[in-house]
């Protein structure tokens, strides 16, 4: 019987040059280690860049981790119990994410469809929504591709509706993503099909062919905290 998979993303923040050097060693760990649990079906550790995350310098002080779970009580083992997640976080001075249920979505990352064979839930219209995007990107295309994210990304800030974002990512220029959280799915569209900003990235997506591997992902959010500080940190 096919089940609703349970959604984690969490950020961490880290003050100072020896605490985010010491994370930033994490991070390299991470891609030879991947992190496994039980009921863990899908785990990525993610680097973020400067600013709200769309630029090709690095963001030493932020870090995200997104997991996708048989259900939440996987999760909340997971988190109350696992040592390395203990370790990493506590090295941090700040958390903030959400929990979340997959609504709908397509494509892959790193070859693993993440929704193959799941149950999705539903929105309301007062939910509020997260969204994944996620894409590797062609060394052919990299240089274009963020010639052009400055532009696309510059309105994000003006848009009242939009409550958090971020662009993070596994490797630097070609292996990114960005997470996001709007007050609704009625926002998200207004964005995502009507916005003159946005829509010229979508055709030159479509025209260069910039990614060989994409996927998109959208979620409601069950719970959501603004940063907070990690006590013991």
């Amino acid at each position: 019987m096919a089940t609703t998979p349970f959604i984690t993303v969490r950020f961490f923040c880290w003050h100072g040059r020896r605490a985010q050097w010491r994370a930033f060693g994490a991070q390299g760990f991470a891609l030879r280690q991947p992190w496994s649990a039980d009921g863990l079906r899908f785990a990525k550790q993610l680097g973020s860049g400067a600013g709200g995350g769309f630029s090709i310098w690095p963001d030493f002080s932020t870090y995200a981790w997104f997991g996708v779970w048989e259900s939440k009580t996987h999760a909340d083992a997971f988190f109350a119990k696992d040592p390395r997640w203990a370790e990493w976080r506590t090295s941090a001075h700040e958390e903030w994410g959400w929990n979340a249920l997959p609504v709908r979505g397509h494509g892959s990352w790193d070859g693993v469809h993440l929704l193959e064979g799941v149950e999705l839930a539903s929105l309301s219209p007062d939910d509020e929504v997260a969204v994944l995007t996620r894409a590797r990107i062609k060394w052919s295309q990299a240089l274009r591709f963020w010639w052009n994210v400055p532009g696309a990304s510059r309105h994000l800030d003006r848009l009242p509706e939009l409550i958090y974002r971020k662009g993070v990512g596994e490797l630097p220029l070609v292996e990114q993503a960005t997470l996001s959280v709007w007050r609704s799915a009625e926002a998200l569209d207004a964005f995502a099909y009507r916005s003159r900003e946005h829509a010229p990235m979508v055709r030159k997506t479509r025209e260069f062919a910039w990614y060989s591997e994409e996927m998109f992902l959208r979620m409601k959010v069950l719970e959501r905290w603004e940063p907070r500080p990690i006590l013991g940190a």
